[in-house]
């Protein structure tokens, strides 16, 4: 029983240094590169994240056509709090969709703001 403890615990640990398939920063650098696209630069304002520190907050503000970032608290910032519920609604439609339980007004309507070089068939 402990070893399978310790072996759980392992795990857990492994999981947790996994960066794999976080959509976070890919999505931040894809949002930048469509709204600066016209030429003019964008001020990212986004949530404080623990996980935008070091190489990953470097690779974001490297970004052409970022003008800088600032780190709010969600809680009181009503522009995150707006984001956050669309982004929330968005999320639940192609969760929708994707198990095959969709709307399909629903998934039409979601349709033309999804990144076109998103994962999403």
């Amino acid at each position: 029983m402990a070893g399978d403890s310790a072996e759980l615990r392992a795990k857990v640990g492994r999981a947790r240094d996994a960066k794999i398939l976080d959509p976070l920063v890919p999505a931040i650098l894809r949002a930048i590169e469509y709204w600066s696209a016209g030429g003019e630069p964008v001020f990212l304002v986004h949530d404080e994240q623990p996980s935008l520190k070091g190489d990953r907050l470097a690779r974001i503000e490297a970004r052409p056509g970022l003008a800088g970032v600032k780190f709010v608290d969600s809680r009181t910032d009503p522009r995150v709090q707006a984001a956050d519920f669309l982004v929330g609604v968005a999320r639940r439609i192609a969760e929708d969709a994707l198990n095959g339980n969709g709307d399909e007004i629903l998934t039409g309507l979601l349709a033309p703001y999804v990144d076109p070089e998103s994962l999403w068939d």
